[in-house]
């Protein structure tokens, strides 16, 4: 497939918190267990797949790259069973004493499944980045406010 017809897309968030601590809790298999997943198997480390748990959901996260404290590249199964894998990155930037995070992912074929799988994906990133500014800058848990629908 081209990459022209791939779906993809991009978040951004502004956290107030140094960038050395906003990629530890996002590497540290301890520290995203308290915002993101309810558990890790291991932190985020190039060349190692790690298995992310959402209660009885367990997803292989395929760690490609990792440069401390500027990127992250892994790629995963893409939600809702659609049969292949999907890529994201983040991208950590200093700001004013803070940090901008970004997320991309890509690799959704065009279809029906590929969409809804890409849109299912844009509401888990966008969870992911309100419970990470919410456990960085107040110390508050939002993961008990998640409902998936189950």
């Amino acid at each position: 497939m081209d990459k022209l017809d791939e779906l993809s897309f991009s978040f951004r968030c502004l956290i107030d918190r140094p960038v050395a601590q906003v990629f530890a809790a996002v590497t540290d298999r301890t520290a995203i267990s308290t915002y993101f997943t309810d558990d890790a198997s291991a932190g985020l480390e190039a060349g190692r797949t790690v298995i992310w748990r959402f209660g009885e959901i367990e997803v292989d996260v395929a760690v490609e790259e990792v440069i401390l404290n500027q990127r992250i590249v892994c790629d995963w199964p893409a939600s809702n069973d659609v049969g292949y894998r999907t890529r994201f990155v983040f991208e950590f930037e200093a700001r004013n004493g803070g940090t901008r995070i970004s997320v991309s992912e890509s690799g959704w074929w065009p279809d029906r499944g590929g969409i809804d799988s890409a849109f299912d994906q844009c509401s888990g990133w966008t969870h992911f980045f309100a419970s990470l500014k919410a456990r960085l800058e107040y110390d508050v848990d939002l993961k008990r406010f998640y409902d998936d629908g189950g």
